[in-house]
């Protein structure tokens, strides 16, 4: 595989239990490819039942009695889910004038027809609580519908679709292009915004992202493999454990009946980058150990000792990674976490069971790769060597200072919009409706009396929402009290609460708890804490009845905060598991703690530089850390592997250290290149989190390959060369061009 290859002494046959293993794949090769392969064609059958979809219960189900607490009022409680609440506007120079009335009844009455709309609300049907006539103009300056149907500025309308229950994301896309259709024919740019529409755009944006970037990754990644591997035949059997471990995976998946959602749709691209990496250590040892005696199967059954226990403990640390994930209090986060560490099983398996069965068949010499970039890097990576081991400690130390220091500066911050890039549909709707209504994410507080709102409370009430109004980032209130503002008589309330006539649910049927909305702008999660302290402290100052912050904006900023938090332990604890699995693998103490940190390093780097561009801790950026260590300790593993292989043949410091580059410094170096390659294929993706996801991944990778490269090898031989006792490098294998 290499140009640059390893030129000591052949290794010798053993008869250890892992070289027995290894001749009886060989010996039954066919047999184990039928079996391998047909397992996989099983799998694969499942896979067209995989369902995409963003269900909002899934993301607000929760465990913790808090959560379930803030969100006890839907339902059964007497009040409807705001996600049913579909917005939508168009710019209107006269919003009362008859002309603009007349297209919002025609729009209204053709929209109504659609199955999957319920009820639509217009400027052309609202009526004024407590009058018995309501014409637009009186509507529009209404205490109810202030500011919702007719913008502050006078030169919109907009309107609410009330959609009927249980609509998926998938089925509303098309009702967005007839949405657009309708409002074309009457001459208008339509704008729409709210909760159905943000989470169905997100989803087809996921999926645009699979049926695009999975066939160029997948495509870009076997152009470079069959570049850097100068054998066609292996290249492709690096290659085919991909598309085995992704059918397998899925499959399972598609037969538990778990969704593609927001945060498993980074699964395919996982496991299209992180599956090839042990089958191109597989094949450069192969091809290392064919040069031997040019045997096949003797090479194979070698390979498959030599790369069995530092190909487990890879994958082993990589499943830990995500394994930690499966305590997460998020399902969908706990989905993920399972279904990429049964990815890592099945490439396993199959880069272990495949691999060797199908390598005994090459026979055919190796050809030679011009231009090849990793040996531009092996060879920089021997430049290195010539700096002393101090002169690294040193320059290490000083980058974990700087870069400790910069990390401390990340901040946790999460919006709505986070995961979308600024210019997109989404956001640009979102803008448009928000300068000119209110904020579209509204928040919900529910009051509580003990015997109904009396005169004394309805005052209070009167207050609290004042009070609310007057907070940062709140452009307006909706509550009972706007309907008493408007003259609806108090003694109606309970009986339009029971009917199911009041707005948004104000009150609930027993009339003694009303839900206030309070719309606000999508600030994000700091914001939000700021804003549940302050009705805290509102809630001392209302003595007549009780107030609590509650709702789907309360639970979706609660389960993003701790998915986050659960996120940052989950990390914290795969570090301390993968520690104890390396400090495992090379019975040192000194070996595990130079191979973590040439993880370390890079990480804190990136923490640096997530804290200069201002990139916020928050799901998708911490999850990209647990796979970026995954992936990075990797080739520790293999380092320090090859390492302890060198030195127990007898071999001093220096001669090791040059060996370990050359020999597993090359894998390495191609392992990098195609993971740089898969996951810089997202960088353009069309959703946000995604293309960050992305570059987290692909500057760690960066930093992991030069603290591989770098340090480690440089440390090593520091740490080894005193138990050399002074003695001189006796051989050095250089790199053959």
């Amino acid at each position: 595989m290499p140009a640059c290859t390893y030129t000591g002494a052949p290794l010798r046959e053993s008869s250890t239990p892992l070289h027995t293993v290894g001749w009886w794949l060989v010996r039954h090769r066919i047999a184990v490819l039928v079996v391998a392969l047909a397992s996989a064609v099983a799998l694969a059958f499942a896979v067209p039942q995989l369902q995409v979809g963003f269900r909002v219960d899934g993301f607000f189900r929760s465990d913790d009695p808090e959560l379930q607490q803030a969100m006890a009022h839907y339902g059964d409680g007497g009040f409807e889910y705001p996600d049913r609440l579909l917005l939508f506007g168009w710019d209107e120079a006269e919003p009362t004038g008859a002309a603009s009335i007349q297209r919002l009844a025609r729009f209204a009455a053709a929209l109504g027809k659609d199955p999957v709309v319920e009820r639509v609300l217009t400027l052309a049907d609202a009526k004024v609580p407590g009058a018995l006539r309501s014409d637009p103009e009186r509507v529009a300056a209404s205490a109810t519908w202030r500011h919702l149907l007719v913008a502050r500025g006078g030169d919109a309308v907009a309107g609410m679709v009330v959609l009927q229950p249980n609509q998926r994301g998938e089925d509303l896309v098309p009702l967005f292009v007839r949405l657009r259709a309708l409002a074309a024919a009457e001459g208008k740019t339509l704008h729409l915004c709210g909760l159905p529409f943000h989470t169905a755009t997100s989803q087809q944006l996921v999926r645009d992202d699979m049926a695009r970037f999975l066939p160029i990754g997948t495509a870009v990644s076997a152009v470079l493999l069959f570049w850097l591997i100068p054998h066609w035949v292996l290249a492709l059997l690096a290659l085919v454990v991909v598309p085995l471990t992704l059918v397998s995976t899925l499959g399972v998946m598609a037969l538990v009946g778990v969704e593609m959602t927001m945060l498993t749709s980074t699964l395919p691209t996982l496991l299209l980058c992180m599956s090839v990496a042990d089958g191109v250590h597989m094949v450069g040892r192969f091809l290392e150990e064919r040069r031997l005696d040019g045997e096949p199967k003797a090479a194979a059954a070698r390979t498959f000792a030599a790369m069995f226990v530092p190909c487990l403990m890879t994958s082993l640390t990589t499943i830990v990674g995500f394994g930690t994930l499966c305590t997460a209090r998020l399902v969908d986060l706990r989905w993920l976490g399972v279904f990429a560490a049964l990815g890592m099983v099945f490439a396993w398996l199959y880069t272990m069971a495949i691999l060797p069965a199908a390598l005994s068949f090459v026979r055919w010499p190796a050809g030679r790769r011009p231009m090849d970039p990793s040996d531009l890097v092996v060879r920089g990576a021997l430049c290195g060597l010539r700096i002393s081991p101090r002169g690294w400690a040193f320059g290490s130390a000083l980058v974990l200072v700087v870069a400790a220091f910069g990390a401390s500066r990340v901040e946790v911050e999460h919006k709505l919009t986070s995961d979308l890039w600024p210019d997109s549909e989404v956001v640009q709707q979102m803008r448009w409706y928000e300068e000119r209504f209110v904020g579209i994410v509204p928040s919900e507080v529910i009051v509580t009396t003990k015997a109904g709102f009396g005169d004394a409370e309805r005052d209070q009430l009167a207050q609290l929402r004042q009070r609310l109004e007057a907070l940062p980032g709140v452009s307006r209130t909706l509550s009972i009290a706007d309907l008493l503002a408007d003259g609806l008589p108090p003694l109606l309330l309970p009986a339009l609460a029971r009917s199911g006539l009041l707005p948004t649910g104000m009150l609930s049927d027993d009339g003694r708890t009303a839900r206030v909305m309070v719309f606000r702008g999508d600030f994000g999660t700091t914001a939000f804490r700021a804003f549940a302290g302050s009705i805290a402290a509102l809630a001392t100052e209302h003595p007549a009845f009780t107030v609590r912050l509650a709702g789907m904006n309360l639970v979706g900023t609660e389960q993003v905060l701790r998915m986050t938090d659960d996120l940052v332990w989950s990390f914290v604890g795969s570090f301390g598991l993968i520690f104890l699995l390396v400090w495992l693998q090379c019975r040192s103490l000194g070996l595990a703690l130079l191979g973590m940190l040439s993880c370390l390093l890079p990480m804190l780097v990136l923490l640096s530089l997530m804290a200069w561009l201002e990139i916020a801790l928050r799901p998708l950026t911490v999850i990209a850390f647990c796979v970026a260590l995954g992936l990075m300790i990797d080739d520790a593993i293999h380092l320090l592997a090859r390492w302890q292989e060198e030195r127990r043949q007898g071999r001093l410091a220096g001669d090791a250290a040059h060996t370990v580059v050359v020999t597993a410094g090359k894998p390495v170096v191609v392992t990098t290149l195609l993971l740089l390659v898969g996951f810089a294929t997202i960088l353009g993706s069309g959703f946000r989190g995604t293309a960050t996801f992305g570059f987290l991944v692909v500057v760690a990778l960066l930093g992991a390959l030069f603290a591989a490269l770098g340090p480690l090898p440089a440390l090593l031989r520091g740490l080894a060369a005193s138990k050399d006792g002074g003695r001189r490098t006796l051989h050095t294998a250089d790199p053959q061009s």
